[in-house]
Order: structure tokens, then sequence, then C-alpha cells
């Protein structure tokens, strides 16, 4: 049963209850910059995912509710910071052209990805040690994100 305090000010009131404070769990957003240059975060990485998905930069520039001109500002950023060609253009025609990742792209964002696992291990794991008293004990046996 949650119990009323006074809080420090008279006009402000403290709970505290008997219950289990719930589960605390570190996050993080990952950005990788290159020359002080945001090469890769979590926004362009989603761009090179839609377009690995569906093959052309407009599909993936839809999905992500993007303008084309941006999807192509943000594939520019990542091809100049990085030095690396990241995707590969097709022109129209029968097949209607299309987008699609270079296998350095690909490599690009598959070490994105483990970098991200690796790094949310750790944060999880210093949660964990940091949090663990005014955390809940479902937090230790949560399935990993």
């Amino acid at each position: 049963m949650a119990k009323v305090h006074p809080g420090p000010r008279k006009d402000r009131r403290t709970v505290t209850t008997d219950a289990p404070p719930g589960t605390w769990e570190g996050r993080l957003r990952l950005w990788i910059d290159v020359d002080g240059h945001n090469a890769l975060g979590p926004g362009k990485v989603r761009l090179l995912e839609a377009i690995a998905a569906g093959k052309s930069l407009s599909a993936a520039a839809k999905q992500l509710r993007m303008s084309y001109r941006l999807a192509w500002k943000h594939l520019r950023l990542i091809e100049q910071s990085t030095g690396m060609a990241v995707v590969e253009r097709r022109r129209g025609g029968l097949d209607g052209g299309g987008t699609d990742l270079t296998p350095q792209g690909k490599a690009l964002l598959e070490a994105y990805h483990e970098f991200r696992r690796e790094v949310q291990e750790y944060v999880r794991s210093a949660c964990g040690r940091h949090f663990a008293r005014w955390s809940s004990p479902a937090s230790e046996t949560a399935p990993p994100t």
C-alpha cells in the first residue's frame, strides 16, 4: 500500500510504496563520427536497412517518411565521411531501376549492428551494477533487446 508523506515543501508530497520500484534499463543512441563528422547513426542505419529491404531509395524514403532529397543527402554524407561507396544505383529501364547496398555498405551495416550489440551489453551490465538496488528483480532476467 502506498504511503503519502509531506514532502520538503508543504504543498508537495512524496509517495513511498512497498511494491518493487520497476525495472530499470540503460538505453542509448549510438552515432559513429569520422573526423568529427556524423557518419552513421540510428537514422542513417534505418535508411540503409530500408534500402537493403526494398532495393529502392524512393521506397526507403517513403517508408521512413523522409523526402527523397534528404535520403540522397544522408547517403552522400555517409559516403563522404566514410570514403566508401555504400549504395549502387541502377538506372530505370525494363526493371525500373533501383538502389542496393554495395558489399562495403552491407559490411558497414553489419559492423554497426555488432558494435551496437556489444555496447548495449555493456550498458545493460553497468546499469545492473549501478542501479540494482532500485530495480525490481525482473530486470535481471529480462531478455536482451
